[in-house]
């Protein structure tokens, strides 16, 4: 199996493990992950790796690789990342699996929404699907969103400490803010509901994203959204709040939320829907669809939809 992006993990992972995570090369390892969503799945994928295969069980934590020559690390960790691959678990179907999930310190289920307090005084509120490691420590305050959507509310730290939340695509940083942070496919939406939350990329300066902003950041950089066309953060009440918005992203949001597979025919994925839709009920959110627009539902199981012309 060739994977030039697995190599660069493997080598970046070898070499935090040769430096003991030197602020260098720790600092130079994230700039990599943010570089690229690509770059930051590979990379989970081979924490995954260490953590469930049998080589990485059999000696104390730190041990079967550091006492390991460079080019045995090497050859030791590529075998682990090669493992997990061959279980299908590459690209995109890790960023959205729940073997993704099961790693995490908090995680949600398909359809599931839970609020976590979290030891700072703040507080995590996860989408269906999402998932997030935080580390909170005397060097600072620290959030992994993994997958999925995570609305935060910072609380007021007593060390004037900033809170720091890192996707694949860029870190942002508040000291009191409440905001939302999605991650789509390839892509970040974050939007401000109070204060303001500083958006930071590798080799960019840092934007201000202020309260009643809506921002998309990418490889291609960070971008204030003029028109939104949903409001971000409606999930933490229930609903999808849409405005003028193509079909096909509302059937991304709904799907979200629901378990099985929903598909748009095409032809009308484009077509635009305004309104609101209640996300604890799916099914009847999908059939309102058919009142507004010239679709209909076509329902193999209750697991399998697809929307199309009428």
């Amino acid at each position: 199996m060739t994977d030039k992006v697995l190599d660069q993990a493997i080598d970046w992972l070898v070499k935090l493990e040769s430096s003991q995570h030197a602020p260098s090369v720790s600092a130079a390892c994230l700039a990599w992950r943010q570089a690229d969503p690509t770059h930051e799945a590979r990379w989970q994928a081979l924490q995954e790796a260490q953590a469930c295969f049998p080589l990485a069980r059999e000696l104390p934590s730190g041990v079967a690789i550091s006492t390991l020559g460079n080019q045995g690390r090497r050859t030791a960790i590529k075998t682990l990342g090669l493992g997990i691959f061959g279980l299908g678990m590459a690209g995109g179907a890790l960023q959205q699996s729940p073997w993704r999930r099961s790693f995490a310190d908090y995680s949600t289920s398909t359809g599931e929404r839970r609020r976590f307090a979290l030891a700072d005084g703040s507080t995590v509120q996860l989408d269906s699907r999402s998932a997030m490691d935080v580390r909170l420590d005397s060097r600072g305050r620290r959030i992994l969103l993994r997958e999925g959507q995570a609305y935060v509310q910072t609380a007021l730290d007593a060390l004037q400490r900033p809170l720091c939340v890192t996707t694949a695509q860029g870190r942002y940083e508040t000291t009191n803010a409440a905001f939302n942070l999605c991650q789509e496919n390839g892509y970040t939406r974050l939007t401000v509901d109070q204060g303001s939350v500083a958006v930071q990329l590798p080799g960019q300066a840092p934007a201000r994203a202020q309260a009643g902003q809506q921002w998309r950041i990418d490889s291609a950089g960070s971008r204030l959204v003029e028109r939104p066309t949903f409001e971000g953060s409606a999930w933490v009440r229930g609903v999808l709040i849409a405005r003028d918005m193509p079909l096909q992203a509302v059937l991304d949001q709904l799907g979200r939320q629901r378990a099985g597979w929903v598909g748009c025919d095409p032809a009308v994925a484009g077509l635009k829907i305004s309104g609101v839709f209640q996300l604890d009920d799916t099914d009847n959110a999908l059939r309102t669809l058919t009142h507004t627009l010239p679709v209909r539902l076509v329902w193999r199981t209750s697991l399998w939809v697809r929307i199309v012309p009428a």
